[in-house]
């Protein structure tokens, strides 16, 4: 039995409506005004690593679900055994039929398992012999937590000198950091390379940092006349600056290098495989700057991906919301209290993520707003866009999270301007007010070798040029359609045989006249194409080795990609 989904009730905060995780992802943000009751939600995460019999379980009651593995149900339920109270062979006749079912059953404060019962569609009238053996299924439960070690870092907490020692402990509030770099650097133990600090741990800070700071060493030093007696402390240097003590850096800094020996250091230390290593962080917003906070949580959410790792973080900041709530592997769960008692609530809509941005005292617009915009023709510019964007940053970027498309509707654009308040024009919308984080793509538009752009692409190139935040993409040949391969545009048009690629200067789709002058109907003999459904089945096929080589698309991609991670950092 793996238990899927874990509430509580009973704790201070938590007294009477079930609460908790409806599901257990890489990602699990806890987000609510201060003094919710979101760390005791961590509390429950640490039951769930150490077992229901934890001391920190004995005054909850959890309510669980899972589902019936074939192998737990055996068990209870041998094959070639009749008799008692259940009728017919003991799993032929009765255990098989409940494999993959949802099971939701109580478990009290003594541990002892109550009310089971199968929740869903069930395949035959449950007795109460079946949930008595069901009951012994689930006393022996584990949830994807199970005997983990949970790895905690408060919202109080700080890097501070220490007098040495052997011990290698990271406290949940920041002591032992100095004395667990300190061994790192000093020792001659082979089991504590100095590799883990000075590369592992600055190589991380360093892309965390960016360019807000580039260290290039870690050092410890003694306070040789200090009046509290043998302390070390943490020293980092910049190529500037030369070394600087921790005391005389910020918090920040100090909460970053935290992370990064929960993450890095400590599971090497206590010989823990990541995979069984459960990370609990409280407020890492906590004297972060914006940019600095996106970094270090982009940071965290590839290293959970990329080693199988959950976290759980507590905050009170709608930029994790924005960070983390449209994401497929990580959830948030609000928690609210009304005065007399908190609730949880997992945020999976829209309108939801709104009543959390109230909730928060935060507005649409301080969140909801995209880091940047790329302006488009239309919505199969837009589809062309996002594929490509997609493969060019191996995923990386993603429309919602790091940017959003806009359409300006082709010629539409000669009533737009992207222009400064003092330099706008009364007549003309101002597309810039929406954001000043811009890059256009317009079509070339160009007939022939030589030929001019139009005035309107002209102007709109010109406006952007004095952005700051701007750029524009002006395709090389005539069309955005034209950069597909010509056997992509075959495959999604499912015809067969060898065709020739997109002419610089050609015209794409049909005009009115239908003269056959067109790419579609020379060489596919067709007069009407789908814009939108050919560019959902092509985009489908685009792969990165067949783009590359299309006049001049790697490097205007390249130029997007660029832009969108300024826009991001």
């Amino acid at each position: 039995m793996d238990v899927r989904k874990l509430m509580f009730r009973g704790s201070s905060c938590f007294l009477g409506e079930w609460v908790g995780f409806d599901s257990f992802k890489p990602i699990n943000v806890i987000i609510g005004r201060n003094n919710t009751g979101k760390s005791q939600l961590l509390d429950l995460v640490q039951i769930c690593c150490e077992g229901f019999k934890s001391e920190v379980a004995r005054p909850w009651d959890f309510l669980c679900e899972g589902v019936a593995l074939e192998q737990d149900l055996r068990n209870v339920f041998p094959q070639n055994q009749s008799g008692g109270d259940l009728l017919g062979d003991h799993w032929l006749n009765n255990g098989v039929k409940l494999v993959g079912a949802t099971v939701r059953w109580e478990r009290g404060r003594a541990s002892d398992v109550r009310n089971v019962e199968v929740i869903g569609g069930r395949v035959f009238a449950l007795t109460d012999a079946h949930t008595g053996k069901l009951a012994q299924v689930v006393s022996r439960a584990e949830t994807p937590l199970s005997s983990c070690r949970y790895s905690h870092l408060l919202a109080d907490r700080d890097i501070q000198s220490e007098p040495p020692t052997k011990e290698l402990v990271l406290r949940p509030d920041g002591r032992g950091a100095t004395n667990v770099i300190r061994r790192h650097i000093t020792s001659s133990s082979p089991d504590l390379p100095r590799e883990r600090i000075q590369r592992d741990l600055r190589e991380a800070l360093n892309q965390i940092f960016g360019q807000d700071g580039h260290f290039t060493e870690i050092q410890v030093q003694q306070h040789d006349e200090s009046n509290d007696g043998d302390l070390w402390e943490v020293y980092l240097a910049e190529e500037t600056k030369g070394l600087v003590s921790l005391s005389d850096s910020g918090s920040g800094l100090k909460t970053v290098i935290l992370v990064l020996l929960h993450l890095l250091v400590m599971p090497k230390v206590n010989g823990t495989e990541l995979s069984k290593v459960v990370f609990a962080f409280e407020e890492l917003e906590n004297n972060l700057h914006p940019a600095l906070l996106r970094r270090l949580m982009g940071y965290i959410e590839r290293f959970a991906l990329a080693n199988k790792v959950r976290v759980f973080m507590t905050t009170h900041s709608s930029a994790t919301l924005d960070l983390f709530g449209a994401l497929p592997h990580a959830q948030i769960v609000h928690v609210t209290h009304d005065g007399k008692a908190a609730r949880t609530q997992t945020v999976d809509a829209h309108f939801d993520r709104l009543a959390v941005l109230g909730e928060l005292g935060a507005r649409p617009s301080d969140l909801l707003q995209a880091n940047g915009v790329i302006w488009v023709e239309g919505p199969s510019d837009a589809i062309y866009l996002n594929r490509w964007i997609e493969l060019m940053s191996d995923g990386e970027l993603r429309e919602g999270r790091h940017y959003t498309c806009a359409f300006y509707g082709g010629a539409l654009l000669a009533r737009a301007q992207f222009s400064s308040p003092e330099e706008a024009e009364d007549d003309l919308i101002n597309l810039l007010t929406l954001n000043p984080n811009i890059f256009v793509v317009c079509d070339g538009d160009r007939r022939s070798p030589g030929a001019h752009l139009k005035k309107r692409v002209i102007r709109i190139r010109d406006e952007v040029a004095k952005v700051p935040s701007g750029e524009v993409w002006i395709t090389r040949p005539k069309e955005i359609e034209s950069y597909l391969p010509g056997k992509l545009i075959a495959q999604a048009l499912n015809i067969k045989g060898v065709v020739r690629d997109v002419g610089e200067h050609e015209q794409f789709f049909p005009s009115s006249k239908k003269d056959g002058s067109s790419y579609v109907e020379s060489v596919f003999a067709l007069h009407l194409v789908d814009k939108m459904e050919l560019a959902v089945k092509s985009s489908t096929l685009c792969v990165r080795e067949d783009m590359i080589g299309q006049f001049d698309w790697e490097s205007q991609i390249n130029r997007v990609i660029s832009a969108v991670r300024k826009w991001n950092k």
